[in-house]
């Protein structure tokens, strides 16, 4: 993943987002991994208007390979160090439900900068 694919699937999520009509929220993934999800939302009743969002949690193991708890530690310092980094580029933290789901959220207006889609790219 670089900042330019991430710019790309960002293009294409914002156009299909701004082409549907209707009332209230709509969300796009632009990007997945086992750890974090990158959506873009569009809320339709309040003028359009665009935020991205990153949830990041322990992924489920499914009974597949797990990780140990040492890796799964170092994975989550990882991924909680790439909120911070975000939290420095302007995103809002939050955390839902029991502390399952971390999540950045920044509000978009006007086209982001590519310092921005350099923030987002995961660990």
């Amino acid at each position: 993943m670089n900042s330019f694919s991430l710019k790309e699937k960002y293009a294409k999520a914002e156009a299909t987002l701004r082409g549907e009509g209707g009332t209230g929220e709509v969300t796009v993934l632009i990007h997945r991994t086992p750890w974090l999800r990158i959506l873009l939302v569009n809320n339709q009743d309040d003028d359009h208007s665009l935020s991205i969002e990153v949830e990041i949690s322990i992924p489920d193991s499914n009974g597949k390979s797990e990780l140990k708890s040492s890796e799964l530690i170092d994975t989550l310092s990882k991924h909680l160090l790439y909120l911070q980094q975000l939290r420095d580029s302007g995103f809002e933290l939050s955390v839902i439900g029991t502390g399952c789901i971390y999540c950045a959220s920044l509000d978009i207006d006007g086209t982001p900068k590519d310092n921005l889609f350099r923030a987002l790219i995961p660990p």
